[in-house]
């Protein structure tokens, strides 16, 4: 600003206040001149508060009572004539600094130095509209300009001006200019910038002359440049200030061509998280505006009637044009109760929202929908990517860099960029939730790659809980025992879970491969092979949750209710980025039927949606099944992998036989594992059940696990398969011949 002291500029809005206080008290005193009669009793005393016979003869057109005027000469009150000169020559002063000011601070940060100019411009407001709100802000905010005002009006107490009052006191402006200015839909109170309160003894029924002109403490805050907290269910004006990094992505860069545009309608598409109001902070940073969000679901669960609604609806446009702020609307999980009562508000939101100029409006959805385009209309619309794999390192190095070393930051980070796909806020809350999980441990135990890995297991697809069930391991692909064949196609499947954006963005082989951007994944094989157990491993090696379908709880006799189920299951899985395994899968992906009645029809059109999502689907999704042959045949082209578990050889039930005996547990000496391996022609589901059977009745016995105790127990899950065989003495077990 230009400090030079001869330049008459306003350096705070308190000296504007002054200055349209000198301009206040001339225009009471024009007041007292203009009608005299309504201040001046019959009996030539200052009364105003009780009509006098000169007021009733002013209002039947006769002139003004020369008493009155006389009255006022006696006590040095000006001349009509020399009050609206005085008038004229202060918002003539008011003006030159205005303009000065406005040139000196380059027409920037008007909120500081002129919040007046600055909510005249954002409205459109006429000179006297600002003039009428500068009169309800000094009697609101100044006790001297309230005395002025109620000694004028006669009043004992104070009393709000009204319409009568403004009209009277602004009988210079055009009679039709100030009703329109006055009425509900003049650009006051169709902008919220005043409101019309009642009367007590009138109560519903105030007569609009009657009515108090109520300024809201938020209009008064701003023209003051006072700091001032939005109290409007379910609103918060996001901090722009901390959109610290310098780089401009794509989509900021597309998002700041769009709402350079006065009036902007967009629909930020993509999942929650993705970090769409951080980029629309980063914007209004260097646009110089806020942003104002609005979680409708909070909103709603307010339950606001209509009245309650318009008028959060005409706050909310008052606060975003106040502030030049972009208007951030959030839909998400709304219940069907809250999406029908947000309906019934759409035609309020053409009236007020849609229908106002110079708004600039974004909507947070995953996807445009019926609901959105009744509520907001066709929107534009802009796709937030999940952040590339060089963005999520150095999303992880820098957050991580607050509270490890960079060598240690960096080797975890590395860690974690190739497990979750997170924008920088969702590994900026997933470390606070870490550290608040195990606040008991130092900074450097809590923040390791397993425990980053368990905060975000627990946190995401929680709405999948009740249709299906998060299942963990701490087991890696060198802990089960597995084919050559088999381990070469799981690391196959970890490769390209990894690299496949890689492949696909980087390399450009997107354009060439039209079919879904996830990874399906069959394995098949007779029970206790080892199926389940290896979904859960690659899960755990690509540090992401597992949550089994209860496949019970999916499918329902009712016509479209499976498919509504499916439905919720894969879109928390895309939110959630889950892995989906699809237990005994030949339950849901049978072959489909001949149609020869409606059950048939019905069963064929489930298979054909649930392949369709499964083909859509960009996540990794795991199907099992027992027997191969009874899936659909449609299901193989869609499956990149699959993997055949065979009951495992002898050396491999003797490797299993060995391995699922922790270390720590006490075992003698006499256990013979080739002969069990030989004996026993089981998978590994059942070998592990065997082993823990004996270790159970060791415990009980309180001696070691012993040879005799595991060929007992054995026995037994070689009967509960099914199998025959005689009870063989504890003694000289069988062994393995020597070849």
């Amino acid at each position: 600003m230009d400090n030079d002291p001869q330049l008459q500029i306003y350096h705070s809005p308190l000296e504007v206040f002054e200055d349209y206080g000198a301009w206040f008290a001339a225009l009471c005193l024009r007041f007292l001149r203009r009608y005299s009669d309504r201040a001046i009793n019959d009996f030539g005393s200052f009364a105003p508060e009780t009509p006098s016979l000169s007021e009733i003869i002013h209002v039947l057109a006769a002139q003004n009572a020369q008493a009155s005027q006389n009255w006022l000469d006696s006590h040095d009150v000006p001349t009509l004539e020399r009050a609206s000169e005085l008038m004229a020559m202060i918002m003539s002063a008011i003006h030159e600094k205005t303009e000065a000011t406005f040139d000196a601070i380059n027409g920037e940060n008007l909120l500081k130095h002129l919040p007046g100019e600055g909510i005249r411009q954002a409205f459109g407001l006429e000179p006297y509209e600002l003039d009428i709100l500068m009169v309800l802000a000094l009697v609101h905010y100044d006790d001297k300009y309230a005395r002025i005002w109620r000694y004028i009006s006669g009043m004992p107490e104070y009393a709000q001006l009204n319409a009568s009052h403004v009209h009277l006191l602004f009988d210079y402006v055009e009679p039709e200019n100030l009703r329109h200015a006055l009425s509900e839909n003049g650009r006051l109170s169709r902008n919220a910038l005043i409101s019309f309160g009642i009367v007590p003894s009138w109560k519903h029924e105030t007569p609009r002359a009657y009515a108090p002109i109520i300024l809201p403490k938020r209009v008064l805050a701003f023209l003051l440049a006072e700091d001032f907290q939005l109290s409007l269910p379910g609103t918060r004006i996001l901090n722009t200030k901390n959109a610290s990094d310098p780089r401009i992505t794509p989509v900021e860069k597309t998002l700041t061509r769009s709402l350079q545009k006065q009036t902007a309608k967009l629909a930020l598409i993509g999942y929650s998280g993705i970090g769409r109001a951080t980029a629309l902070c980063h914007v209004a940073q260097k646009q110089d505006a806020g942003v104002l969000e609005i979680d409708l679901k909070l909103v709603m669960e307010q339950n606001p009637d209509q009245e309650a609604f318009a008028t959060l609806l005409e706050s909310l446009i008052r606060e975003a044009r106040l502030q030049k702020a972009f208007l951030l609307f959030r839909m998400h999980d709304l219940n069907e109760e809250q999406a029908n009562s947000l309906r019934r508000f759409a035609p309020l939101f053409n009236e007020l929202l849609l229908s106002c100029p110079f708004l600039r409006i974004c909507v947070a959805v995953e996807r445009q929908t019926a609901l959105t385009r009744e509520i907001f209309g066709e929107l534009t619309e802009i796709i937030f990517p999940m952040p590339e794999r060089e963005d999520q390192l150095r999303f992880w190095q820098n957050n991580l860099a607050h509270y490890l070393p960079k060598t240690e930051a960096d080797v975890i980070a590395s860690d974690m960029a190739e497990g979750y796909c997170l924008s920088n806020a969702e590994i900026s809350n997933a470390i606070d939730q870490t550290r608040a999980r195990l606040a008991a441990k130092p900074t450097h135990l809590a923040l390791t790659a397993h425990n980053l890995t368990e905060t975000l297991n627990k946190t995401r697809g929680t709405a999948l809980e009740g249709l299906a069930t998060l299942r963990t391991t701490t087991l890696k692909l060198s802990d089960i025992v597995l084919s050559d064949d088999i381990w070469h196609t799981l690391n196959e499947i970890l490769a390209y879970a990894r690299y496949r954006d890689t492949v696909m963005s980087d390399w450009g082989f997107a354009k060439y491969n039209m079919s879904g951007a996830g990874l399906s994944i069959l394995l098949s094989g007779l029970p206790g092979t080892g199926k389940t157990m290896t979904a859960q491993i690659l899960a755990h090696e690509l540090r992401r949750a597992l949550y089994v379908v209860d496949l019970s709880r999916v499918v329902d006799k009712y016509i479209g209710e499976t498919e509504k189920r499916l439905s919720k299951i894969f879109d928390e899985a895309e939110r959630s980025q889950a892995m989906l395994l699809f237990d005994e899968a030949d339950s849901l992906f049978a072959k489909r039927t001949s149609v020869k009645s409606s059950n048939d029809r019905y069963a064929n059109l489930e298979v054909n949606y649930l392949l369709q999502r499964l083909e859509a689907y960009s996540g990794v999704s795991i199907l099992t099944t027992n027997f191969a042959g009874g899936l659909d045949e449609a299901l193989a082209r869609r499956i990149q992998f699959k993997i055949d578990f065979p009951m495992p050889d002898e050396a491999q039930r003797e490797s299993l036989w060995k391995r699922l005996i922790p270390p720590k547990a006490p075992c003698s000496d006499d256990i013979d594992f080739n002969a069990l391996a030989y004996s026993f022609e089981m998978s590994g589901g059942y070998i592990k059940n065997a082993v823990f059977r004996a270790a159970i009745e060791a415990a009980a016995t309180q001696t070691m696990i012993t040879h005799n105790l595991l060929w007992d127990a054995a026995v037994n899950e070689f009967r509960s398969m099914g199998h025959v065989i005689r009870d063989a003495p504890r003694t000289n077990p069988p062994k393995r011949p020597t070849p």
